[in-house]
């Protein structure tokens, strides 16, 4: 197996990077969007709607006021920013994590497990009941629409044991996708490679050795060529990952906070930057023509010194060079509250030419902006 066993230094890794000029872009998020009342944990786009899932109890104006009531799922116009309170779905549980639209459908992941709801009429589909033991935290839709893989801390589907893995078909039955995880996974991302990339807390897949980072092709099996160079066995958790052709960005947390970058094929470490706070999600995409990485997390708003960069302080995001890990201290949106807010930036997703970060945060620098915010790159 190779792995190569390394000293992390927080301190040299959070502080050694020097800045970079800023790339063009507002510190500022987009103005006159619709808020929500209550924390993001998920994001999908689709077909011009941005849809947003987790703790959430209303749809709100800029000026804080609610619009039409919300059961923990809404969607917003990805254009316009402004919530549809026409698609307001009730739901059993207590909050969403997972979302993706396929097929007509949201399979929606949470507490509950996993269920679907009509996007055209916002109702959820009593003809999809897969039986999911436990919370399903990711969910990702096949190529083909014949159904989602999803990734938990379930060990059983329709009373079959799927180790937090597993692949449920369109008409809610048990597909043979089998990796099997020794813990929970976080999340689920397609590689341009056609393969898997799963990210959690687990040291094992499919009997192979991956902390907290896996590869797994769409008939189950496990890359045992690769494994990701992370020192810290057991109790780590990368929580989200961005995967390329030839690298796997990862943001992670835990027993060290880090983002990372890992050869795809071995999954040699290219390099790593220590976080003030979880990494928590992780965006690859163009920014005035320069291949530019967004991280989110609970970085600057657990604390709101723990993140330095520079003579400044971020707080829940930061923008770096995906070369080398570089943070750019020029861009530094802030967060608040960033005091004991083990939430911050927890989400993101990327949608025509937008930024869209979801969290626990009521305000952005001077303005309101309740738990989902948007840039335009």
């Amino acid at each position: 197996m190779r792995r190569t066993m390394f000293v992390a230094l927080f301190a040299t890794g959070l502080l050694a990077s020097m800045v970079r000029p800023a790339l063009a872009l507002n510190v500022s998020p987009d103005t006159g969007m619709n808020m929500v009342a209550g924390n993001v944990y998920a994001l999908h786009a689709d077909a011009g709607w941005m849809y947003v899932g987790g703790k959430i109890s209303a749809i709100r104006d800029q000026s804080n006021v609610d619009r039409c009531g919300a059961d923990n799922l809404v969607r917003f116009d990805e254009s316009t920013g402004v919530g549809d309170c026409t698609f307001t779905p009730t739901l059993p549980g207590a909050y969403v994590h997972g979302i993706a639209v396929m097929g007509g459908f949201a399979y929606v992941g949470g507490d509950f497990g996993l269920l679907r709801v009509s996007v055209s009429t916002g109702t959820v589909d009593p003809t999809f009941t897969p039986n999911v033991g436990n919370v399903v935290h990711t969910v990702l839709a096949a190529p083909d629409g014949s159904g989602v893989y999803i990734g938990g801390a379930f060990q059983r589907v329709n009373g079959i044991k799927r180790a937090s893995l597993a692949f449920v078909d369109t008409s809610g039955a048990l597909g043979a996708w089998d990796p099997g995880a020794d813990n929970v996974v976080r999340r689920l991302r397609w590689s341009p490679g056609g393969y898997i990339v799963a990210s959690g807390s687990f040291e094992f897949v499919g009997g192979h050795f991956d902390q907290s980072v896996a590869e797994i092709d769409p008939d189950g099996s496990v890359h045992a060529g690769f494994s990701a160079d992370i020192a810290e066995v057991g109790a780590m958790t990368c929580f989200d990952t961005a995967p390329t052709a030839s690298v796997i960005y990862a943001a992670c947390g835990q027993k060290h906070n880090f983002m990372a970058a890992f050869d795809a094929t071995t999954g040699a470490r290219l390099w790593r930057k220590g976080l003030g706070g979880n990494g928590a999600s992780i965006v690859l995409t163009s920014v005035g023509g320069n291949q530019t990485l967004f991280v989110g997390g609970h970085f600057g708003t657990r604390s709101p010194t723990s993140m330095p960069c520079g003579s400044i302080y971020l707080h829940g995001v930061l923008k770096a060079d995906p070369a080398d890990g570089t943070i750019d201290c020029s861009w530094d949106p802030h967060l608040i509250p960033d005091t004991n807010n083990f939430t911050g930036g927890w989400v993101e997703e990327l949608a025509n030419g937008h930024l869209w970060l979801g969290g626990k945060f009521g305000k952005i620098d001077a303005d309101k902006h309740h738990g989902i915010a948007r840039w335009t790159l």
